[in-house]
């Protein structure tokens, strides 16, 4: 099957998406929820973005030079390379823990699994040991940061540019950023009100979540504010930049147990988003804000957005 057209979304929110919210997506498809970060995210990519390509070995041997470049692009992690180079670091990459197989673990291989390894990898499997474990080893050093943790730059920011892929289409809707959440129904609000409430303390030091879940719908806008800034899928990134927001419109979050319930709110909200059916927002890139705002309001928008971003540390 050919590479299937590739969008923002889901394949943003599966790059910068925390363990926890991996877990999540992995349970709702029905997927093994198993293993390292990485593990889970490569399985997922693979099985919710690319569910139509067949990734096992002979898979991977099918593949033309140009198509192995794309799932490696779409993967988040090293494109560069032979064909060969490039088949090894796919089956690597979807078949393997980084954590794991590494050249101080070889010596620990039986020789069975020396010989389907270097079978895998289109390596002699004939020869001593000590041949065996060289000839993995070589590879792993050749392919070393090159596969098993997509790139730092897809965990922090996402797709910020147009993947050059050859195969397949980028879906991007005009070139600019478009992510959707949906307007939040009475049902969710409810839902997030009764999380703010159950989880607040009760000891009166809990005002902060009852000023919030006295008003579900405008944590719910604040909600969506983050979502069309960072993305639909929720994540512990996420509530960390909607802290910063509610601490910038003076809500008191630092209270015990305040920032779990906030973030099990937000995450009820952002859930609806993939399985609700309400009316999508559509968020706007530059471009169309400078159809609608003038130089100095463009500027005063990018530096309040500036100022709710948070901070490093």
């Amino acid at each position: 099957m050919p590479i299937p057209n590739i969008g923002r979304e889901p394949l943003n929110g599966l790059y910068q998406a925390d363990l926890k919210r991996l877990r999540s997506i992995a349970d709702k498809n029905g997927i093994n929820k198993r293993g390292s970060v990485e593990v889970l995210r490569a399985s997922l990519i693979h099985r919710v973005v690319l569910h139509s390509v067949d990734l096992s070995w002979e898979g991977i041997q099918s593949k033309s030079n140009a198509e192995l470049g794309d799932l490696l692009r779409i993967f988040g992690i090293k494109a560069s390379g032979s064909h060969k180079d490039r088949r090894q670091r796919l089956w690597l990459h979807v078949t393997q823990d980084v954590n794991k197989l590494k050249i101080e673990t070889l010596a620990l291989a039986s020789r069975e699994e020396l010989v389907e390894l270097c079978k895998r990898l289109e390596l002699p499997t004939k020869g001593p040991r000590t041949q065996l474990i060289g000839q993995v080893e070589e590879v792993l050093n050749s392919q070393k940061k090159a596969w098993g943790k997509i790139k730092r730059s897809l965990r922090r920011s996402g797709l910020t540019s147009k993947p050059n892929l050859k195969t397949t289409n980028f879906q991007d809707g005009d070139n600019e950023k478009s992510i959707f959440v949906r307007e939040a129904t009475p049902a969710v609000l409810e839902n997030a009100r009764q999380i703010l409430t159950r989880m607040g303390p009760k000891d009166g030091l809990g005002s902060g979540l009852e000023i919030l879940a006295s008003n579900p719908s405008d944590f719910a806008r604040m909600v969506q504010t983050v979502g069309l800034v960072r993305g639909a899928l929720w994540s512990r990134e996420a509530t960390s930049f909607l802290l910063e927001m509610m601490h910038a419109r003076g809500y008191p979050t630092t209270v015990e147990h305040a920032s779990e319930a906030i973030h099990r709110a937000a995450l009820a909200i952002a859930d609806d988003w993939v399985h609700g059916d309400s009316p999508s927002i559509r968020t706007y890139g530059i471009t169309s804000l400078n159809e609608r705002f003038d130089h100095a309001g463009i500027e005063d928008l990018r530096a309040r957005v500036d100022r709710l971003k948070p901070r490093s540390t």
